[in-house]
């Protein structure tokens, strides 16, 4: 019998538990959420574009980096609460399935890794349905938001520093859609000119694995 809970922890009805006299809602272990609409997330991005005009992108990095890490590190504890044994000792199969359903459960949209690539120091994932996709600054298509909240989360449990790389985005016509590239140091640069020569996600994939 498996140490840890159904893939479809996150999914589950019995994840969400309103307080209806308190007005808030809450995970099943406790921790308080809050859904946020798309015209919430758009007068968000304008107002940063307001105050940081061309930084915007950046500071929506931040962002999203700031809360990658703190919901991993919030998911980490909430799971270690909640099984047998650590959550980091679990089968890649189990972590995974974990994660996909995070994604999910959380309105953030479809998430596919591409763990196997990690022995050449790096990870391609796939991100469909995101909710930021059509939000952003005026004239600049990318998913910055979610390119922070890849690294932030991931990062949490890789054994050393990754850095996120948007490589397409579905908004542009790429085939595999909206895609990134995590990255240990070494493979990096590598990456970079890659994306500078408008390389296609898929192609990156196979130069890196070389």
């Amino acid at each position: 019998m498996s140490a840890y809970p159904p893939l479809n922890y996150f999914t589950s009805p019995s994840f969400l538990r309103a307080d209806v006299q308190a007005g808030v809602v809450r995970s099943r272990g406790g921790t308080r959420l809050v859904g946020l609409s798309a015209d919430f997330l758009r007068g968000f991005v304008r107002a940063c574009e307001h105050e940081a005009g061309s930084a915007t992108p950046v500071i929506l990095r931040r962002c999203g980096l700031f809360y990658g890490s703190r919901l991993a590190r919030r998911i980490e504890a909430e799971l270690n609460a909640h099984l047998t044994a650590p959550l980091r000792d679990c089968q890649m199969l189990e972590f995974d399935g974990l994660l996909k359903d995070l994604w999910s459960g959380l309105g953030m949209g479809e998430v596919d890794i591409g763990w196997t690539h990690g022995q050449h120091g790096f990870v391609p994932v796939s991100l469909v349905n995101s909710p930021l996709q059509d939000i952003g600054p005026k004239g600049h298509v990318a998913d910055d938001t979610f390119c922070g909240i890849l690294e932030g989360f991931l990062g949490h449990f890789a054994a050393e520093g990754l850095t996120c790389l948007q490589t397409g985005d579905l908004r542009l016509g790429d085939k595999s859609g909206t895609t990134f590239v995590l990255a240990v140091p070494d493979i990096l640069p590598r990456l970079q000119s890659l994306i500078r020569a408008k390389t296609a996600h898929a192609q990156i994939v196979s130069l890196l694995d070389t």
